[in-house]
């Protein structure tokens, strides 16, 4: 990549955080992960993110309702709605660009990633 892009990951489950984050920082990108959708209101208010990939059920603030949020914030932006439940809809109601149910693979998340990105 020309120039290193900025990704907010949003994930309640630390396990599951720090394995996204790892992965895309393995691949280049700048990572900042967030445990729940106020802290991640707060990253964003001091760093611009190219891409955004948040789960649903989080505390405080569902992953719609961050989503509505960050989208106002970064309307460019690529932003991933992840889930275990049927909230696809919820998510592209609130302005993600994609959802992908949980379980994912690594490699659809890097497919998503990057091809959105160019």
């Amino acid at each position: 990549m020309e120039s290193t892009k900025s990704v907010l990951v949003i994930e309640d489950t630390q396990a599951i955080r720090e394995s996204l984050c790892g992965l895309l920082e393995i691949c280049g990108f700048a990572v900042r992960g967030c445990e729940d959708g106020v802290s991640a209101l707060e990253a964003a208010a001091e760093t611009t993110f190219h891409v955004i990939i948040t789960d649903y059920h989080m505390p405080n603030m569902d992953g719609a309702e961050v989503t509505k949020h960050l989208r106002k914030r970064f309307p460019g932006s690529v932003i991933i709605g992840l889930s275990s439940d049927d909230k696809g809809e919820a998510f592209l109601a609130a302005g993600a660009d994609v959802f992908l149910f949980k379980p994912y693979r690594n490699a659809d998340i890097l497919d998503l990633v990057i091809s959105k990105l160019h």
